[in-house]
């Protein structure tokens, strides 16, 4: 009678493309959870182990985020390990010395690199980017804007320059590793992690950052409150400044002080964006004739649109829609 042994357990299958993801002490948990949360839904979804990932550190060994999580990093190897790509997490207590370097060393093998949030406002803030565009979470946008001369900053959720991807991160770090892996699963798939997340829909890459600040109206001046709902009431048949100072029971002049108080720009500037992010979202969400869309914006005509909307997201109507809609990314992440 043979002796029974335990059987080795099978060694799991090596993963067809990996994450390497960086994170420093007070790291942004949710960013974290999003990327690791994603990749294991995609193998789910996929069947098997295509992706795999590994948390690395410039201080390995157990390191604590900015909540109660709680991760084991293995150390960097200066230019040995290298991943498919490298996600570098936010942290506002970042030292930026040995992500930057494992950046470089990234970019000299052709591989891809994201930078959310924090890490995003770093570079950005540290590099002078001559082509392409970048972007960060708005927040530190507004601070870049105010210090910085950054012509090349976006609102957009994330931009690629250069073989560097610059990304919002936070809530919607999940829809930008979404938009990673599908040069690798078929379109089935990829809807079929978002209906995993739950997400309501895939955003795409230059969608622009959600909850501007009209969305929290109630919050402002009774004034600049009612003169918002106006303009938003009011996007294809524009009214003047004027006529909103009269409606809200205020002065032009007063409204334009209590307007830059709060948004630091005039309200018929602030208007007109607004009815420009209107006809960005029209492009994006339906198939309407870019003349009907020029209309429900108050712009008119087409001519009139596309000047406005080149001068605020840097391309004209017909260019954006004539990109492929199915894609999450508006660019490719490989170079």
């Amino acid at each position: 009678m043979t002796e029974d042994r335990p059987r080795p357990r099978p060694l799991p299958e090596d993963p067809k493309v990996l994450f390497e993801i960086f994170v420093q002490r007070k790291f942004c948990d949710l960013e974290l959870a999003s990327v690791i949360h994603t990749l294991q839904t995609a193998n789910l979804v996929h069947g098997s182990a295509h992706f795999g990932w590994r948390i690395i550190s410039d201080r390995p060994g157990i390191v604590q985020g900015g909540g109660v999580c709680l991760v084991r990093a293995e150390p960097v190897i200066p230019d040995h390990c290298m991943a498919d790509f490298l996600i570098v997490i936010a942290s506002k207590r970042a030292d930026p010395a040995v992500w930057m370097a494992r950046l470089r060393s990234m970019r000299r093998l052709g591989r891809s690199v994201i930078l959310l949030a924090d890490a995003a406002t770093t570079f950005i803030s540290r590099t002078q980017i001559e082509t392409g565009a970048v972007t960060t979470h708005w927040a530190d946008a507004v601070i870049l804007r105010e210090t910085q001369d950054q012509p090349r900053l976006t609102e957009n959720l994330s931009e690629f320059s250069n073989g560097i991807i610059t990304a919002a991160g936070r809530a919607a770090t999940a829809e930008l590793v979404i938009g990673l892996l599908a040069r690798d699963l078929p379109v089935s798939e990829i809807t079929e992690i978002g209906r995993h997340l739950l997400l309501p829909e895939i955003r795409t890459s230059s969608s622009t950052q959600p909850f501007a600040p009209e969305a929290f109206h109630k919050f402002y001046d009774k004034a600049v409150s009612d003169a918002l709902a106006i303009m938003e009431d009011n996007l294809s048949d524009p009214l003047s400044i004027a006529d909103i100072a009269d409606e809200v029971d205020t002065s032009q002049r007063c409204l334009e002080r209590r307007f830059r108080a709060v948004f630091e720009t005039s309200p018929g500037h602030y208007y007109k964006q607004l009815r420009v992010r209107r006809a960005h979202h029209l492009i994006q969400s339906t198939k309407l004739p870019l003349i009907d869309i020029a209309t429900a914006t108050g712009f008119g005509s087409t001519g009139t649109l596309a000047t406005a909307f080149k001068k605020f997201y840097g391309v004209t109507p017909s260019d954006l829609r004539g990109k492929h809609r199915e894609r999450v990314l508006d660019y490719s992440a490989e170079v």
